[in-house]
């Protein structure tokens, strides 16, 4: 059997049954390892290593590159920035995730962000509580139905987003350099009302949403990002927003977590923040297990074929 070690929690970290669940596969064992020595010292011999949550870092080259029994690296969710990936792939060794697993909340949040700026409802609530003249109204500046929402990157979140807005006639178009028949990034910036960000973090999208990109943007366009933080140049979103270049932004995800108090978006009047909790909802427990255990099993399958 091929042996998996959950090196970034112990074992009553998961819902009952899963661990059984692997073990009818694999070899398994858990444990949070307080860093890289402790991580080879314990699972040395490990073939998958297994992590979830927002800290991998015991998963370090420094260690790994002493493991000759590893073949894969998995990190539960959509994510795999947190992961050595450039070390992984010149070294052969798998990288996984799950991003099917919190896909469908994702993009209930990227749309219920944007549409909460639409309508205003974030702000309204605030002046309604604090006894603002009912039925005054400024600020209506934006309309849902038969607008174009563009999508920065297209994979399983996004193509659900555009599903969730096909519904108010909304039309979407999407860059994505992997799709083919994809716009260019330009083009979705300029003919799309809306912008939503749903590309991974790699060195060739850090700061893809920067100065000049932004300045391509109408005028009156809004900016979601439910993806990473780091794909947006926070200073030029500020400076964008200070300047009237775009109207407003929504944001999930900054680049530092959490961000400092002080910081020009999370005080912004024109950006709405959440604190990174698109992936949740009372079904996020289930679906990030099960698709876990999936994964874990279709790793082993990959390996008994090689």
């Amino acid at each position: 059997m091929h042996k998996i070690a959950l090196v970034t929690n112990g074992e009553e970290r998961l819902p009952a049954g899963t661990a059984d669940r692997i073990r009818e596969f694999a070899d398994f064992r858990a444990k949070k390892c307080a860093s890289p020595d402790d991580l080879l010292a314990s699972f040395g011999d490990a073939e998958i290593l297994w992590g979830f949550g927002p800290d991998v870092s015991c998963m370090d080259p420094r260690v790994l590159e002493k493991m000759p029994a590893l073949k894969a690296l998995f990190r539960s969710g959509s994510g795999i920035d947190a992961l050595p990936c450039d070390w992984a792939r010149a070294h052969g060794i798998g990288i996984y995730n799950t991003p099917e697993s919190i896909a469908e909340c994702v993009a209930e949040h990227a749309v219920s962000l944007l549409f909460s700026f639409i309508r205003q409802i974030p702000q309204y609530n605030a002046r309604a509580k604090a006894g603002y003249e009912w039925g005054k109204v400024e600020g209506m500046d934006w309309h849902i139905s038969h607008r174009t929402l563009g999508l920065i990157g297209y994979g399983n979140i996004a193509r659900r987003v555009e599903k969730m807005v096909s519904g108010f006639d909304m039309k979407c178009i999407h860059y994505d350099p992997f799709v083919p028949g994809s716009l260019p990034l330009e083009t979705v910036l300029r003919e799309a009302d809306y912008v939503s960000v749903h590309c991974p973090l790699v060195p060739e999208t850090e700061k893809l949403i920067n100065a000049e990109r932004l300045a391509m943007m109408k005028p009156n366009a809004l900016l979601v990002n439910t993806s990473r933080g780091g794909v947006v140049d926070e200073d030029a979103l500020a400076d964008a927003l200070d300047r009237g270049i775009i109207a407003g932004a929504a944001l999930d995800v900054m680049a530092q977590e959490p961000p400092d108090v002080h910081s020009r978006l999370l005080q912004h009047p024109k950006c709405i923040v959440t604190p990174h909790v698109a992936a949740f909802s009372c079904d996020f427990e289930k679906n990030f297990f099960d698709y876990s255990v999936r994964k874990l099993r279709q790793i082993c399958d990959e390996l008994d074929r090689k």
